[in-house]
């Protein structure tokens, strides 16, 4: 009776490496996706505070001369300690209570991206250099209303591509997604 149970155990011997070797690449693939999910929710996260930050910028900044640049480096300022991606564009837009976006060629959207020194036609803030892609020619910041019930409504939209870290199966590359915040412009200080 127990040379039976002998035979059985010897054959045994291999399958638990082939069961294990089975049961780690599923858990390593649901390790790297938990990883590289929570990465990117938390950059979206990001980039929706970033959206959110150039909008509240915007509503108060309203007709200043210099709106724009403040709107971009508090935009740009919250991603900064961002390194799994880079901002790729950023909309300053006229919108309505309901939200809309005016399209990105509207003549009420203004879009910036991160300039490179050299670059002709840059916009030079504070902090960094901003290439206009398009600038919306009837919505500069001294066309801009900020006074009474008809106060624009002023929209941010960030654009982001977010890099995967570990380049692993389908990790691999970039994602890119954006998000937008509308704010209503505040009047000027008495």
């Amino acid at each position: 009776m127990s040379r039976p149970t002998r035979r059985w155990r010897r054959d045994e011997k291999g399958a638990a490496a082939v069961e294990f070797s089975l049961v780690f690449v599923l858990l390593l693939t649901l390790a790297l996706g938990a990883f590289e999910y929570g990465m990117l929710f938390r950059d979206f996260l990001s980039v929706t505070v970033s959206a959110r930050e150039g909008a509240r910028v915007a509503a108060s900044a309203a007709t200043y001369g210099q709106a724009d640049c403040v709107i971009l480096e508090a935009a740009a300022g919250a991603l900064r300690s961002l390194d799994s991606g880079e901002l790729d564009e950023v909309h300053i837009y006229r919108s309505n209570a309901s939200g809309a976006y005016p399209g990105a060629s509207s003549s009420t959207n203004r879009r910036y991206r991160p300039g490179v020194t050299g670059e002709p036609g840059l916009v030079a803030c504070t902090g960094s250099l901003w290439f206009p892609i398009h600038l919306g020619g009837n919505w500069d910041p001294s066309d801009r209303n900020n006074s009474g019930i008809n106060a624009d409504w002023i929209g941010v939209r960030v654009i982001f591509d977010h890099e995967w870290m570990t380049g692993f199966l389908w990790w691999d590359g970039t994602a890119s997604f954006s998000d937008d915040a509308i704010f209503r412009m505040e009047p000027p200080a008495p």
